[in-house]
């Protein structure tokens, strides 16, 4: 994405503008910022309160943060009825398997999350719940090759290996059909998604 955004245009961006990759435990500085972003990262940090914690050592006093993160399973069919038809052809994954850090759900639960943001020096710490429409493919083919690519479904199937490989055209198979029941495909095919809008402040 990095790669993608050097490429435009700079009048696309302010003048100041700079793209870095760095871990999130990285010295970000000391009190430089005004307002620091994330949006659907926070939830694969290795250390969350670590990574937190450098992101309001770098705001200045009183700067504000916001995060997106996706809420409950439950509340999430547009990741979780795919992960759901791959598992009916293979294991799920085992507790020790190889992931995309925590996890896409990791900052589901307010309580955690509102601790993790408390250890990390947040004050003012808000949750705001987002229902809406995320899209999941431009078509059904689309959709079926992103959910066996990312996600809890992604996930089962990778660590399956060569049983996932031996099952793959009967698991896409049965994805295609869940997708034939989208009902809503104006520009793609879109299923319902919840999510945390947490906003906070470093201390005065």
């Amino acid at each position: 994405f990095l790669d993608i955004a050097r490429t435009r245009p700079e009048k696309q961006f302010a003048p100041n503008v700079r793209f870095r990759t760095c871990d999130a435990e990285h010295d970000l500085g000391t009190a430089e910022y005004d307002f620091v972003f994330s949006r659907f990262g926070t939830m694969f940090f290795a250390n969350p309160v670590a990574g937190l914690r450098a992101m309001r050592r770098a705001l200045k006093p009183g700067g504000r943060t916001a995060h997106i993160v996706w809420r409950e399973r439950a509340d999430n069919p547009w990741l979780i009825a795919a992960r759901d038809v791959v598992r009916q052809f293979l294991p799920p994954p085992g507790p020790d398997a190889l992931s995309c850090g925590p996890g896409p759900f990791s900052m589901a639960d307010e309580a955690t999350t509102r601790a993790q943001m408390e250890a990390a020096g947040f004050t003012d710490i808000r949750f705001e719940r987002i229902d809406a429409k995320v899209n999941v493919g431009r078509d059904i083919e689309d959709a079926v090759c992103f959910q066996l690519a990312i996600g809890p479904a992604g996930e089962t199937y990778r660590e399956a290996g060569a049983l996932g490989e031996a099952r793959r055209a009967e698991i896409v198979i049965a994805l295609s059909d869940l997708f034939e029941e989208v009902i809503e495909r104006e520009g793609g095919l879109w299923m319902d998604s919840s999510s945390w809008l947490i906003t906070a402040r470093a201390p005065a």
